[in-house]
């Protein structure tokens, strides 16, 4: 009965629109199978990161943080890294919503006077997370695998190839080292301009490497986790940045996991050229679409279109387009710390470190607690840009509207 309430007053035979309906029905289980292919893309994160003292005058250094015993979840972990200091390896996580709670509540335990304890919390470490400071290389790597499948050499250097053109995207996005050895410079990411040739080193198309010293490596599989593709390139950052490169990974994950070609091919000698541009200028450098140079705005714009499916499927928080607009604005991490670092020198030019060093512990704890990435660069010093007419891919189909 239902069936013959939906027919339409139109002069076209009826039994047209029981075929289309039958085929509609049909199509229903493969939207719903759609929608799931998102949790099929497991990835997690080690982030790695220096240290803030409260007690030694917010001073920056190596030194090694970890929260209190017993608060850390079933599959996390917080260790010490060898260069660094600080490390904390994140549990996988399926979704998007799923990352950035978990990545938000994770990093929120090194602040243990948060948590019950005997012991003085408020003389203990606290987490900068930026790429670089004194002249050390702390980073965020992100681990790929596949739900249900084996990541084969084979299979990962098909995933890689998808990924591979987009590095420079990525390393615009993620950039968050403006300060090298203590000092503020103008370049996006330090860590790669310095660390690219000992530490990842860059790769080529169509082959896989299993040396961890190179920007997409192959990690067999170990006793706590199946084989990953990993992704070395991103600058140590807050939660929110961090998941949003995560947003940009999965799309072109998932897109290769549909069967869909690439959208991006250009040539290695621009590749190497637009990851430089992408490493020294950030959110203002030139990228290569195709046989194009394009400014980042546009490149931003003309990826998100073209993954808006995969992004559409992905469940993402508000709060992470929020931030994909802030980026489109020119907002990445390494714009907030060096305008803040440069504001912080021109108050206190002598004592700037850690002037910086006593907001940055107040805000990172308020972004942790659950505030906004706005109120994150206010308690810095810094006001964000308005996003209500912001759009995202094309002006009259934003995506995420």
């Amino acid at each position: 009965m239902s069936f013959l309430c939906i027919i339409p007053d139109y002069d076209i035979p009826p039994i047209t629109y029981f075929r289309l309906l039958f085929i509609s029905v049909l199509l229903i289980p493969i939207k719903i199978n759609m929608k799931q292919t998102h949790k099929r893309i497991i990835i997690g994160t080690e982030i790695e990161t220096y240290s803030i003292i409260p007690s030694d005058n917010y001073n920056i250094s190596y030194r090694v943080s970890k929260p209190p015993l017993g608060v850390s979840e079933k599959g996390e972990r917080f260790i010490q890294d060898k260069t660094i200091g600080s490390e904390y390896n994140s549990k996988p996580f399926e979704t998007i919503r799923e990352a950035f709670f978990l990545l938000k509540s994770g990093l929120r335990k090194y602040f243990r006077r948060l948590y019950r304890s005997r012991q003085t919390d408020d003389k203990r470490p606290v987490p900068l997370l930026v790429g670089t400071w004194i002249n050390r290389l702390a980073g965020v790597h992100i681990h790929i695998s596949i739900a249900e499948k084996t990541l084969t050499p084979k299979i990962a250097t098909s995933l890689s190839n998808h990924i591979h053109d987009h590095i420079p995207l990525l390393i615009a996005v993620a950039a968050n080292s403006p300060v090298w050895n203590r000092k503020i410079t103008a370049a996006a990411s330090n860590r790669i301009l310095h660390g690219t040739k000992n530490y990842f080193s860059v790769t080529k198309r169509n082959k896989i490497e299993t040396d961890s010293n190179y920007e997409i490596t192959y990690n067999p599989r170990n006793r706590i986790k199946p084989p990953t593709l990993e992704l070395r390139i991103f600058d140590s950052n807050i939660p929110e940045f961090i998941v949003t490169s995560i947003c940009l990974v999965k799309a072109i994950c998932l897109k290769w996991l549909r069967h869909r070609p690439k959208v991006n091919y250009i040539k290695h000698n621009g590749y190497i050229q637009a990851r430089n541009n992408a490493a020294i200028h950030g959110t203002k450098c030139k990228l290569l679409w195709k046989k194009d140079w394009v400014s980042f705005r546009d490149y931003f714009d003309r990826f998100l279109w073209e993954h808006r499916e995969e992004l559409e499927i992905m469940d993402i928080p508000e709060d992470i387009y929020k931030t994909l607009q802030f980026i489109k604005s020119g907002y990445n991490g390494t714009k907030i710390i060096h305008d803040s670092a440069v504001l912080s020198k021109k108050k206190y030019p002598r004592a700037w470190e850690k002037y910086f060093a006593k907001h940055y512990n107040t805000a990172l704890e308020q972004l942790l607690n659950g505030n906004s990435l706005r109120d994150f660069a206010a308690e810095l010093g810094i006001k964000l840009p308005e996003t209500e007419n912001a759009w995202l891919g094309r002006k009259n189909s934003s995506i995420g509207r």
